[in-house]
């Protein structure tokens, strides 16, 4: 019995077949696009076993011979060599030869696309040419632009009356009819506003397209950006109804509004070596009552740090670009030499450019009492002033090109009310800018000044102190400035501070950082700067920059080092 079961066993053995070894397809001949391309091509066929290679022979040559027509290589000379020592391995070798060439090219606009200014720039800046290779992907792209521009020009009944490539390859050449029909021109109909809350005082200012003026999408895609920007809704849809369009061809549209919750409540955690761990509550009210009226608090603790503070906005015209806030506040500041509370009240009045400035126009009072180092005391001031700021980036999160400026003056006068007299002016500006892919260099320019009789006129929330995370590295926050004969703190009346940081992208998400920074505060100038310089590692997350930084105080005996850590934008 044994003896069947083997004998059985080994007759299943040799009935089996031998397992199959697969073609290894090894292109060669190609470069660049070509390459690449017909090597996709290669990928997609299945796989070929060393027994099916002659049987699979003409679809390897029609995989090549489709990639490389696909680019505009008509004309090639492919051969299958197998090795005669490993027959799995089999070279597919390929001369493109000439390509094919674009000998004429006929574009033809009808309809309104005729006149449009549009229409001919885009002729004019066609995707190909005559000469050009006959490149089909390029081709659908040329073919698609001018369907694409038509429907964000409200040229809905837009089609092709003929579009076709007729390939000569034996002239190694091509010629392209592209017969457009555009139609006529669409034009924006009646508006019609569907929201939950009373909102038409609010939007009617950002709502400038006209009844009767031509469609253009660009316009829709702006007004829902300004609708979303205004923080009173959690969903906006801005529609055309071109189904509707009447006999004019006015496409009516729809704007559906749903507003923000009543109370929201957002939470926040952050850290920073020049405050330790933080956190915050944000409570807003986005709607009070139809005017447009919000309310916004927030509390911030941190260790040396604690405030609270109110803002009430009030539309009083375009809701981005005209209003007015009514603000008040607490502070309790208990960091390094100084003690303080501190309380402010005031009202802004805020205008927003074309050309993206902020000008917020102000009159705030505000109490401070205070202890710096060894003195004690209070200070009551009523300040008028102004500020100017602008921030410009490209690039989102991770911004290659950008700019910000930011400059505030305030005033004070004893015969209005306030303890003590003085000019304040302080100003800063950075920038961004990348010298070449992956190579980006920023730079950081601050002044700040008071005019006064003594700094000791001064409530320590005026006076100018400089070093920390985002003046100098290499210092501890708001260590540079005067000191007095026990070594405490002081502040000063001026502030300088310069950086020069270039980066380097080394990973998709990370970047490596050397540095120099640069400042004082001083009375009078005849202080020494301090240098602080060093590296330091950059990583993007979704919510901004990671920066961890190591800093040498370089103008100190010893060069002592500190690890600077923020998280949050550049600019």
């Amino acid at each position: 019995m044994k003896r069947a079961s083997w004998g059985l066993a080994a007759l299943m053995l040799l009935v089996l077949p031998a397992q199959a070894e697969e073609v290894d397809l090894r292109l060669r001949g190609l470069e660049g696009e070509l390459k690449d391309n017909t090597q996709i091509y290669l990928d997609q066929l299945p796989d070929i076993d060393v027994e099916q290679l002659s049987r699979f022979r003409k679809q390897i040559i029609g995989a090549v011979t489709d990639s490389l027509q696909a680019l505009g290589y008509y004309n090639p000379e492919i051969e299958l060599e197998q090795s005669e020592s490993s027959p799995k391995d089999v070279t597919v070798q390929v001369r493109a030869g000439e390509p094919v060439r674009i000998r004429s090219l006929n574009v033809s606009l009808h309809g309104d696309a005729e006149t449009d200014p549009a229409f001919a720039e885009l002729r004019q800046n066609f995707a190909i040419k005559e000469g050009d290779i006959l490149h089909h992907n390029t081709y659908e792209q040329a073919k698609g632009s001018l369907l694409s521009l038509a429907l964000r020009r409200g040229y809905f009944d837009a089609a092709y009356r003929a579009s076709q490539v007729k390939v000569m390859p034996w002239d190694k050449a091509a010629e392209v009819v592209l017969d457009f029909d555009a139609g006529a021109r669409y034009r924006f109909g009646e508006l019609e506003v569907d929201s939950d809350r009373p909102a038409d005082r609010l939007i009617d200012p950002l709502i400038t397209l006209q009844a009767g003026e031509p469609y253009h999408a660009n316009k829709l895609a702006e007004l829902s950006r300004a609708l979303s920007s205004t923080r009173y809704f959690k969903q906006v849809e801005v529609l055309p109804r071109v189904a509707d369009a009447d006999e004019q061809n006015q496409v009516p549209l729809s704007v559906v509004l749903q507003a923000r919750a009543d109370n929201e409540v957002e939470l926040g955690l952050g850290v920073s070596t020049d405050e330790g761990p933080r956190a915050s509550v944000t409570w807003e009210k986005p709607w009070i009552n139809s005017l447009g009226h919000s309310l916004s608090t927030s509390l911030k603790v941190s260790a040396p740090s604690q405030d609270i503070s109110l803002v009430y906005k009030i539309p009083r015209g375009h809701p981005l670009e005209e209003y007015y806030t009514i603000q008040g506040g607490y502070q309790r500041l208990d960091q390094n030499d100084t003690e303080s509370d501190r309380l402010v009240a005031g009202v802004h009045r805020w205008n927003i450019d074309d050309n993206g400035w902020t000008r917020d126009v102000f009159l705030r009072t505000e109490y401070e009492s205070y202890t710096q180092g060894k003195q004690e005391d209070s200070s009551f001031l009523l300040i008028p002033g102004a500020s100017l700021s602008r921030t410009r980036l490209r690039g989102g999160l991770d911004p290659y090109w950008g700019d910000s400026q930011s400059l505030t003056l305030e005033l004070s006068e004893p015969w209005w009310g306030s303890d003590t007299r003085f000019v304040r002016f302080w100003g800063r500006s950075k920038w961004l800018r990348t010298l070449a892919e992956d190579h980006r260099v920023l730079a950081r320019a601050e002044q700040g000044a008071v005019w006064v009789d003594s700094v000791n006129d001064l409530p320590p929330s005026l006076r100018f102190f400089t070093g920390g995370d985002t003046t100098v590295r290499g210092y501890s926050y708001q260590s540079i400035t005067p000191l007095d004969e026990n070594g405490d703190r002081l502040g000063a009346k001026y502030s300088t501070a310069l950086s020069l940081e270039y980066d380097y992208r080394f990973a998709p998400k990370w970047r490596v950082a050397t540095f120099v920074d640069g400042g004082t505060a001083t009375n009078d100038y005849q202080d020494d700067w301090k240098i602080g310089t060093g590296l330091g590692l950059r990583w993007l997350t979704p919510v901004g920059p990671v920066r961890l930084d190591v800093a040498f105080a370089v103008s100190e005996e010893d060069t002592p080092w500190r690890l600077h850590f923020t998280l949050g934008p550049e600019l």
